[in-house]
């Protein structure tokens, strides 16, 4: 492999010159996608992990109108 050959990086999905490759990972540009493909990735893994859970703010909603707010208990 010569020294001008090309790596692809997967973050901002463009060709870079080996020689070119520190300064590439260095730059603002690779570190906001960086940051942002990592969001995504804990994002996905969060979602899937709780998936079936049910939230005490989603339940608490849902038994909202069993309440009658104008007395002192439910209906």
């Amino acid at each position: 492999m010569s020294q001008d050959a090309l790596v692809r990086c997967n973050i901002c999905d463009e060709n870079v010159g080996m020689l070119e490759v520190a300064q590439h990972v260095a730059g603002r540009g690779h570190g906001i996608k960086k940051k942002v493909a990592d969001f995504q990735e804990m994002n996905a893994l969060v979602r899937r992990q709780y998936e079936n859970d049910q939230s005490v703010v989603a339940a608490w909603i849902r038994n909202l109108h069993g309440y009658d707010f104008l007395s002192s208990g439910r209906t």
